[in-house]
């Protein structure tokens, strides 16, 4: 992880709006941090999350992602350069074309 001064309540607040404040933890909860922030964060949640974890961890965390939508899967195939086969969001998709 990178050392850093970045907490929680530096993100957008509509991005953790079901979750008690100060329960999620940066690090332990990193998963959900980084999905919220994929699927809803501004540019500026996207710039905390790339100051606060690693971009190995981001992307690892991006493959693991169950569901993106078309437009946030693209994006982060091309921002990330991750194929789409190595997303879980895509091959739950081609898995499930109706959902």
């Amino acid at each position: 992880m990178k050392k850093n001064t970045v907490t929680i309540a530096d993100f957008s607040p509509h991005l953790f709006w079901d979750v008690k404040a100060g329960t999620l933890d940066l690090y332990k909860h990193h998963q959900i941090i980084t999905e919220r922030i994929i699927q809803r964060g501004s540019r500026k949640d996207w710039q905390l999350m790339e100051r606060t974890y690693p971009r190995e961890q981001i992307i690892a965390a991006v493959k693991r992602i169950d569901w993106l939508s078309e437009k946030d899967m693209a994006y982060v195939h091309v921002y990330f350069g991750i194929p789409y086969n190595e997303m879980r969001c895509y091959t739950k998709k081609q898995s499930a074309p109706y959902c």
